[in-house]
């Protein structure tokens, strides 16, 4: 893949967490758990999918790391983008 491919889809697996948390938290019925595990999935696919996609003639193999700790990210940003949601957005009643 080219390399503004590979960026591409690493620029999308940052952002593609917070999206769909957004959306799933807010348009279906489901809680903030399962809509964070989602989210959190789809990030790491991508993630995985980007250190596939890596530059082969590296000698540095990234897709064991990806393996194990693609899930960080993504779940930091969720996290985050649901303390913002909870706390400065959520109405006390």
């Amino acid at each position: 893949m080219g390399k503004i491919a590979v960026n591409s889809v690493l620029l999308v697996a940052l952002v593609l967490p917070v999206a769909a948390f957004l959306l799933l938290s807010s348009r279906t019925n489901l809680s903030a758990l399962p809509a964070a595990a989602i989210s959190v999935a789809s990030g790491w696919a991508l993630n995985v999918t980007w250190a596939a996609a890596a530059d082969p003639r590296n000698t540095e193999n990234y897709r064991p790391i990806a393996l194990r700790f693609g899930w960080a990210c993504p779940a930091v940003l969720v996290l985050a983008t649901w303390a913002i949601l909870h706390f400065f957005f959520h109405t006390s009643t």
